[in-house]
C-alpha cells in the first residue's frame, strides 16, 4: 500500500533524475551577443594592425593616433 506521500516522493526523484539544463531564451540571446562582440573585435585586431597609410601623402600624428 502507497500512501500519498511514498508518491510524491517518488515522482519527485524521477523528476530529478530526468531534468535537463535548459538556457533560457534570455541567456541565449545575450550569450549571442557577447559572441558577435568578440567576433568583431577579433577581427577589428586581426585588421587593425595594418600602418601603411591609406591614401599618398598621409602622415601618421603620435599626438592624435591617426593618419592626417
Amino acid at each position: 500500500m502507497s500512501s500519498k506521500k511514498l508518491l510524491r516522493r517518488e515522482r519527485q526523484q524521477q523528476k530529478e533524475g530526468t531534468t535537463k539544463a535548459r538556457l533560457s531564451p534570455v541567456s541565449i540571446f545575450l550569450l549571442s551577443i557577447v559572441a558577435l562582440l568578440v567576433v568583431v573585435v577579433m577581427i577589428g585586431i586581426l585588421t587593425g594592425s595594418n600602418r601603411e597609410p591609406p591614401w599618398a601623402g598621409a602622415v601618421w600624428s603620435e599626438q592624435h593616433g591617426h593618419w592626417h
